[in-house]
């Protein structure tokens, strides 16, 4: 590690040390926003910024823009609500969490913030609308993406399909298919057919590339013809907005 890594992770220790939680989280996250952080000093900084969500009983944020007056925003303000919330100690902001779960803000990104929910193994139970049903789920209950067969297989297929002669497509049919997750939450994926979920999203690739040749092509090569055809979540999104 560099000495100014070096010299700055000593700082920031000493800090923490004296209950400075804040200020070293809001330094840490300085550092990480920099481009070109070492991997080395990357990996010890993101460890501070999680050492301090997980010593603090107060609220820790990272911007002087006060939250609340994001959650009662725009669109684009309740989409940096939920950035922000990602970078907290969830367990101290219900409040806004709920807000935002009952707000218009798009599934996605209503999607990313119960995973950061999952992955601070949150036990409070929140509601959401979705589909027009109102259901309540417990955060640390979701199957999460490394567990979820569903995922898995999808992205073998992927990889099966791309990963030797296409590896852009490969990579655009998985970006694809984490934002078709984010779209389900709370919903998992474990109850879908891999193949089926597989195929669309490669057909919703190709469509929006206006490439019906080259789709049929490779249906007819990995033999999809008569694997059912149906709406993925992310083909619908801004629906419920838009009403």
């Amino acid at each position: 590690m560099n000495p100014y890594y070096r010299s700055l992770l000593k700082e920031l220790e000493q800090m923490i040390q004296e209950g400075k939680y804040q200020e070293v989280f809001n330094l840490a996250k300085e550092e990480l926003e920099l481009p070109y952080v070492p991997l080395d000093a990357m990996h010890s900084l993101e460890k501070i910024e999680q050492e301090c969500l997980e010593n603090t009983d107060e609220p820790i944020v990272s911007s002087s823009i006060e939250l609340s007056q994001l959650c009662e925003g725009n669109e684009l303000q309740k989409e940096k609500a939920v950035n922000l919330l990602k970078t907290t100690n969830l367990r101290m902001h219900e409040a806004e969490v709920q807000k935002l779960l009952d707000s218009s803000l798009l599934d996605e990104f209503k999607g990313e913030l119960i995973e950061a929910l999952m992955e601070q193994k949150i036990d409070t139970p929140y509601r959401i609308e979705k589909e027009g049903l109102e259901i309540t789920f417990v955060p640390s209950l979701i199957v999460s993406s490394q567990d979820d067969p569903t995922m898995q297989s999808v992205r073998s297929l992927f990889e099966a399909w791309f990963s030797n002669n296409d590896p852009s497509m490969l990579a655009f049919c998985i970006r694809l298919l984490e934002q078709e997750r984010y779209e389900m939450l709370p919903y998992d994926m474990s109850d879908l057919d891999p193949l089926v979920l597989a195929k669309n999203i490669v057909r919703l690739v190709y469509e929006a590339m206006s490439q019906e040749d080259a789709l049929a092509q490779f249906y007819e090569k990995n033999g999809l013809e008569k694997v059912e055809n149906t709406t993925l979540f992310i083909e619908k999104r801004g629906e419920s907005y838009e009403k």
